[in-house]
């Protein structure tokens, strides 16, 4: 949330050293980083895996996920043993024994011992889910994987049958390839995979697919051709319809510095956009172009109803001519209840300092915001159409970074109300005035993230 400049001036140090001493800056994380001390168990299964594949190896690891070591334990053929998936790579290699490996291994009579290695679908590792699939009780090891440079991402799914993890989709071992996936129940009681894909030179049309595994073994495809051409994805939530239906928020990159939001479906036999259907309280048709924001601020449940809403944006009160450098934007938070979608909340959201605060009612149309760069400090006045020096101040949000900081405010009347790292976010209401709320009514409205 709050960046350290001391971490700031390291990060330069090191940089600055790479340079000067001729070093390239694009160099594998894997060799940057040092290996994390291994446990007991760990310490085993690496021990077995050398015996195995030979002392001079590299572990590699999962780029994100739940799963974040090269070493993931856990039952993965239902004995109610766990197993161990080791990924790795070969330091002295020849061409045929190059790339990206997976090893297995399972503890027989005490003992670790490998029993099957294979190849992997990539160069890294981008994220391993395990999972069962449909009705299937059946564990599925899944496997995110990326190219080196990261520019095309390819998914397989692997099942431990006979001593050997074989992989089971995609059918015919073709590439699927991806650029988010995640596992979630898309309405059937039990859990999909889902896909989203980027448009690219071979996949002209970005898509959503929902892939569901069926009693014959088989994988049915509900596929949704988005209109527009999206490059990214960066984030896949699910929320629950007023009809108890399950949706999918997809927030879209749209550009390069920009968000747009879809919401789909299944509807039986097909993957359906929801918004398609909806319209704006005034009656006209909603699209998906109605939700274009600035990247990095990402649908999400701010009321925590089960529903996530959609953030939009426009300018607060008295910023409509001001040069957008000046401007300080305004959020609003739209909510589905089809055929409608509406503004359920307008907000002041600041992603940077992490917390949001949802306008009470009586504010909404009537305050605006004021940054006094010389307090360092966000103030919420009285708007009545016109910027003038006196608008009646109903809030004060300051941000301290030290102790002392944060005693001097609190003593001039600031309530503390969240603190993250060294930060404080710290509030002062204040009173007397026709809009004035008091520290009790304003602190329900901030969410702090």
């Amino acid at each position: 949330m709050f960046r350290s400049r001391n971490a700031e001036s390291c990060l330069c140090a090191l940089l600055t050293a790479f340079v000067m001493t001729g070093c390239s800056i694009g160099i594998n994380v894997d060799t940057m980083l040092t290996p994390p001390k291994l446990s007991a168990q760990q310490e085993q299964i690496y021990q077995a895996l050398k015996n195995s594949t030979g002392g001079d190896i590299r572990l590699k690891y999962p780029k994100r996920g739940a799963y974040l070591s090269a070493f993931i334990v856990a039952d993965i053929d239902g004995d109610d043993e766990d197993e161990a998936i080791v990924f790795y790579e070969k330091n002295a290699i020849s061409a045929a024994d190059a790339g990206l490996r997976i090893n297995l291994l399972d503890c027989i009579g005490g003992e670790w011992q490998s029993i099957c290695d294979r190849s992997a679908g990539g160069s890294e590792i981008e994220k391993v889910v395990l999972s069962p699939l449909g009705d299937s009780d059946r564990m599925n090891v899944i496997v995110g994987y990326s190219t080196a440079n990261q520019s095309e991402k390819n998914l397989c799914i692997y099942n431990y049958n006979n001593s050997y993890l074989e992989q089971s989709f995609p059918p015919n071992h073709t590439a699927m390839y991806y650029a988010l996936f995640d596992v979630a129940d898309t309405g059937s009681k039990h859990p999909d995979l889902i896909l989203l894909g980027a448009a690219s030179a071979s996949e002209p049309t970005a898509y959503a697919a929902v892939y569901r595994l069926e009693s014959d073994e088989r994988y049915h495809e509900y596929k949704y051709s988005f209109k527009d051409s999206y490059t990214d994805f960066s984030q896949l939530i699910y929320g629950n319809l007023p009809d108890g239906s399950v949706a999918l928020f997809v927030d879209a990159a749209t550009g390069t510095s920009n968000t747009q939001t879809e919401v789909l479906s299944m509807e039986e036999t097909r993957l359906a956009n929801v918004l398609e259907r909806c319209r704006r309280v005034t009656g006209e048709p909603f699209r998906a172009e109605d939700t274009v924001r600035r990247a990095g601020l990402p649908c999400m449940d701010i009321d925590d109803d089960g529903m996530p809403e959609i953030p939009v944006q426009n300018v607060f009160l008295g910023y409509e001519e001001a040069a957008e450098s000046e401007q300080i934007r305004q959020t609003r938070w739209l909510m589905m209840d089809e055929p409608c979608i509406f503004a359920e909340y307008y907000s002041y959201y600041n992603a940077g300092d992490g917390y949001a605060f949802l306008l009470p009612e009586s504010w909404v149309n009537h305050v605006s915001v004021v940054r006094d760069t010389a307090e360092g400090e966000l103030r919420f006045v009285a708007y009545s159409g016109e910027w003038t020096d006196d608008m009646p101040v109903l809030m004060r949000i300051y941000i301290a970074y030290d102790d002392a900081d944060c005693d001097e405010h609190l003593a001039n009347g600031y309530a503390l109300l969240h603190t993250k790292g060294t930060a404080s976010c710290l509030v002062k209401a204040e009173e007397g005035q026709d809009l004035s709320l008091t520290i009790g009514k304003l602190l329900p409205c901030f969410r702090f993230l």
